[in-house]
C-alpha cells in the first residue's frame, strides 16, 4: 500500500497501488483520498464522494468503502471499477438504490487498481480476512477439511494425520500423488473425527505399523499395540517388501478402488489355500469381508468422473443454505453445509462471495467445480485454482446431463439440511420454554452460564464458567479463573469470588446471561444471589443444581429410617423457595441442565488437572542454560530417557546435533548435581502466590476438537 491509515483499523488501504498477495503485483491506483477521521457535514461528504466517483478508472481492481469513523464496512472487486462502484449510488428503474442501508453509511471511498481480475479476486479476499468488514459475508468455517497422509520415505509407512508443518506444505502443492517430500495425501474429510475414524478402520482391516518412529530407532521390545493382540506390521515381523505390497492395497482403498483390492486379495487367498497355508488364507478372507462390510458403502456417482466439488443452495426467506459435496475417484465422499443471512444482498451475490472465500482457505483443489448459478467470478476463480493446482481447473454451471443432476442432488441436500436445522432450532426453543415454565423463570433462558469450582483441599483452586446459547455450547464464551483471595478449602467463598469477577465484567460490557446456574445447593446459590444484590443485577434469573442423594424414607420410625433410604433425584434450588424442585429423571429439561452442569464440571476439572500436572511433573533437563525444547527433544530421541543421558560421557553427548563440548559438560554437571524430588518430599507452592497470577478471563474453547 502507498500509505497506511492508523485510526481504528491499522493497515487499512488508503488509496494508492497495492500488491495482491499471492497473485502478482497490482498497478498504481488513481486519486483515492485519505480516510475520514470523524463525521462530516452532508454537503462536504457528498462533494468528497462525488470527486472520488468521478476519478474512478475503468480498470479491474478492489474498492474499499468506509463509514464516518473511518471503519471499513465493505470490500468488493470489479472488472471495471468506474461502472461497478457508481452502480451503488445510481437509482434503478424504480427510483431506489440497490443497497440503501449500505450506501447511507458510506462516507469515504478508496480503491486499488490491479493488472487482472484474478489479482483483484485474491486481493479482495485478503482485505476481507484482514479487516472483517461489517457488510461482507465472512466464511467462519470451523471445518479444516483434513487430508490423511502417508510418508513414503519412512520405514514401514503408516496412515496418519499430517503435522502442522506438513499441512503448510499441502497448501503449496494441492494435487494428490507422491510429492517432492514423499507424501501422499487423501481426502478431504470435514472433521478430524471422520479422518481418525478412517485411520481406525484401516488399522482394524490391515496390519499397519502402529508404533512410533522413535520406537523403531530404539529397537526395543514390540509395541504395546502388538502386546495387546492388535495387528502391527512392524512388530509382527513382516518384512518391508511385503508390508509395502500391503500398503499399495491401503492406498487403493483410500482412493476408492475397492474392486481392484478385492480382486487382488481374492487371488492371494486362492494362492494361499492352494499352497495349503490355510491360516493365512483365512486372514486374507477376513480382510476381504472387512473391506466389503466397512468401506464398500459409498455412493458411486460415475466410475469415469474426475475429482469434483459440487455446490448446491436452497433459499428461504432471509436465509441461504449451501451444501458442498466432494467427489473423489468417482465416489461421493464427505459433504459440508453452510448457512448465511441474506440481509440486503441477493442469493447469487451471497453464493459468489461464499465461493471466493471457500477456496481462499487451504483446500484440496479438484479438476471440476460445479456451481448452481452463473457468476462473473467463475473465470478468474478458475484461473486462480489452476495456478494453485498446477493444471487446468474448470468452474462450470451445468445446464443439462449428468452434471445438472449432481447439482440438483446438492440442492436437495441443502434443502434437507435447512429443514433439519430449522426443526432442531424450533425444538430447542420449545425445550427452553418448558424449562422457563417448570422453574418459573422470568425470561426465556436463551443464554445459560454455569459455574463450578475445582480444588484439592483448597490447593490449586480454580473456577470455570461455560456458556450455552439456545441449548448449545458456545465455547468461545468459556472462561476459567485461578482463585486469588481464598487460601483455605471454602467452596462458598471461591464461588463468590468467581461470580463477582465475572459478573462485574459482564455487567460493564452489557453481556449478562439470561440464566446463571451454580453447581451446588443452597450455600452456593446464596453466594450467587448475594453477588447479584451487591452488583445490583435484577434482570437475571439464578438457580443451583445439586446432585442425587439418599435420604431416610419418610413416615418410618428412627429404628427403620436409619437403615431404609430412598433416592432423591437432582434437586434444583430457586431463590425464595424453601423446597427444591425435583424434575422427573426422563425430563428433557433436566437433561439439558445436567448437560450444562456436567460440561462446567468437566471444564473445571480439566483446568485443575493442567495446573496440577505442571506443578507435579518436573523435567530434569529444564533449567539448563542453552538447552531449549528442540535440544531436549534431540537428547531424548538419541538416548531414550534421562537416565541414559545422565550416564553418557561428554563425547557421547557431543554426538547429538547442536550439543557442544561446553554444553555437554553443563548438562552432565546439572544432572549429576540435581536433587530429584520424590512424592514424599515434594512440597506444594504457597497458595497465596496465586494472588500474583494474572486473571485468566480469556476464552479457552474457540473451534477446536
Amino acid at each position: 500500500m502507498a500509505e497506511t491509515e492508523k485510526q481504528n483499523q491499522e493497515g487499512a488501504p488508503n488509496g494508492g497501488g497495492g500488491g495482491a498477495d499471492g497473485g502478482g503485483g497490482a498497478s498504481g491506483a488513481g486519486s483515492a483520498g485519505s480516510g475520514s477521521t470523524g463525521p462530516q457535514p452532508p454537503e462536504e461528504r457528498s462533494a468528497r464522494l462525488q470527486q472520488k466517483l468521478d476519478s474512478l478508472p475503468p480498470s479491474p481492481g478492489v474498492y474499499i468503502m468506509k463509514d464516518a469513523d473511518g471503519h471499513i464496512i465493505y470490500v468488493g472487486k470489479a472488472v471495471n471499477l468506474r461502472n461497478r462502484v457508481r452502480s451503488y449510488f445510481t437509482a434503478g428503474d424504480d427510483g431506489r438504490l440497490l443497497y440503501p442501508s449500505l450506501v447511507e453509511r458510506i462516507r469515504d471511498l478508496d480503491y486499488v487498481v490491479t493488472n487482472t481480475e484474478k489479482e483483484a479476486l485474491i486481493l479482495e479476499n485478503n482485505f476481507i480476512k484482514q479487516f472483517k468488514p461489517k457488510y461482507n459475508l465472512r466464511l467462519t468455517d470451523d471445518k479444516s477439511y483434513i487430508l490423511l497422509a502417508i510418508n513414503m520415505t519412512e520405514p514401514y509407512p503408516r496412515v496418519q494425520l499430517p503435522s502442522g508443518k506438513q499441512r503448510a506444505e499441502m497448501s503449496k502443492v494441492q494435487k494428490e500423488g507422491v510429492k517432492k517430500n514423499g507424501m501422499i495425501y487423501f481426502g478431504p474429510y470435514t472433521s478430524s473425527r471422520a479422518a481418525r475414524e478412517t485411520i481406525r478402520l484401516l488399522n482394524r482391516v490391515f496390519p499397519l505399523r502402529k508404533c512410533k518412529d522413535i520406537e523403531i530407532r530404539r529397537g526395543r521390545r514390540p509395541c504395546l499395540h502388538h502386546q495387546m493382540g492388535k495387528m502391527c506390521g512392524y512388530c509382527s515381523g513382516m518384512d518391508e517388501a511385503s508390508y509395502r505390497k500391503m500398503l499399495d492395497q491401503v492406498i487403493m482403498v483410500l482412493n476408492g478402488k475397492y474392486g481392484e483390492v478385492l480382486e487382488t486379495l481374492t487371488e492371494q487367498m486362492a494362492q494361499e489355500a492352494k499352497e495349503q497355508r490355510f491360516e493365512r488364507a483365512a486372514q486374507v478372507r477376513d480382510r476381504i469381508r472387512a473391506i466389503q462390510r466397512t468401506f464398500e458403502k459409498q455412493v458411486i456417482t460415475s466410475v469415469s468422473s474426475p475429482d469434483r466439488d459440487i455446490f448446491g443452495h436452497f433459499v428461504a426467506p432471509g436465509v441461504i443454505e449451501i451444501v458442498a459435496m466432494f467427489v473423489r475417484d468417482g465416489k461421493l465422499g464427505d459433504l459440508a453445509t453452510f448457512n448465511f443471512e441474506l440481509q440486503q444482498f441477493s442469493p447469487e451475490e451471497v453464493f459468489a462471495s461464499f465461493l471466493k472465500q471457500f477456496y481462499s482457505q487451504q483446500r484440496f483443489i479438484p479438476k471440476e467445480v460445479l456451481i448452481p448459478v452463473e457468476t462473473e467470478d467463475a473465470d478468474p476463480l478458475a484461473a486462480y485454482l489452476s495456478d494453485l493446482k498446477g493444471e487446468k481447473v474448470e468452474v462450470l454451471t451445468p445446464r443439462r446431463g449428468e452434471k445438472t443432476d449432481l447439482v440438483e442432488l446438492a440442492r436437495r441436500n441443502a434443502e434437507n439440511s435447512f429443514r433439519a436445522r430449522v426443526s432442531a432450532k424450533e425444538s430447542d426453543v420449545r425445550l427452553l420454554e418448558l424449562l422457563q415454565q417448570k422453574l418459573e423463570l422470568r425470561s426465556l433462558p436463551e443464554r445459560i452460564e454455569c459455574f463450578d469450582i475445582s480444588n484439592i483441599q483448597g490447593r490449586l483452586a480454580v473456577g470455570a464458567m461455560v456458556t450455552f446459547d439456545r441449548a448449545m455450547p458456545n465455547k468461545n464464551r468459556y472462561r476459567r479463573y485461578k482463585i486469588r483471595t481464598v487460601t483455605q478449602s471454602d467452596d462458598f467463598a471461591m464461588m463468590r469470588e468467581v461470580l463477582l469477577r465475572h459478573l462485574s465484567k459482564a455487567k460493564e460490557e452489557t453481556q449478562l446471561p439470561s440464566l446463571i446456574m451454580v453447581d451446588g445447593g443452597k450455600g452456593q446459590l446464596s453466594q450467587a444471589t448475594a453477588v447479584m444484590e451487591q452488583l445490583r443485577i435484577t434482570s437475571v434469573d439464578v438457580i443451583g443444581i445439586a446432585k442425587t442423594r439418599l435420604k431416610p424414607r419418610p413416615g418410618l420410625g428412627p429404628w427403620l429410617g436409619a437403615t431404609e433410604k430412598i433416592k432423591v433425584g437432582e434437586r434444583i434450588f430457586v431463590p425464595g423457595r424453601l423446597e427444591p424442585i425435583v424434575l422427573p429423571e426422563s425430563s428433557p429439561e433436566l437433561h439439558l441442565l445436567q448437560r450444562v452442569r456436567d460440561e462446567a464440571h468437566r471444564f473445571a476439572i480439566r483446568y485443575h488437572r493442567e495446573l496440577r500436572k505442571k506443578k507435579l511433573i518436573v523435567d530434569p533437563l529444564a533449567g539448563i542454560p542453552g538447552v531449549g525444547p528442540a535440544k531436549r527433544k534431540a537428547l531424548l530421541d538419541h538416548f531414550g530417557d534421562v537416565g541414559k543421558i545422565r550416564d553418557a560421557s561428554i563425547d557421547h553427548l557431543c554426538k547429538v546435533k547442536g550439543i557442544s563440548e561446553n554444553l555437554a559438560r553443563a548438562i552432565r554437571d546439572h544432572l549429576h548435581h540435581q536433587e530429584t524430588p520424590t512424592p514424599d518430599n515434594a512440597t506444594e507452592t504457597d497458595t497465596n502466590h496465586t494472588a500474583a497470577i494474572a486473571d485468566e478471563d480469556t476464552a479457552t474453547g474457540k473451534t477446536h476438537t
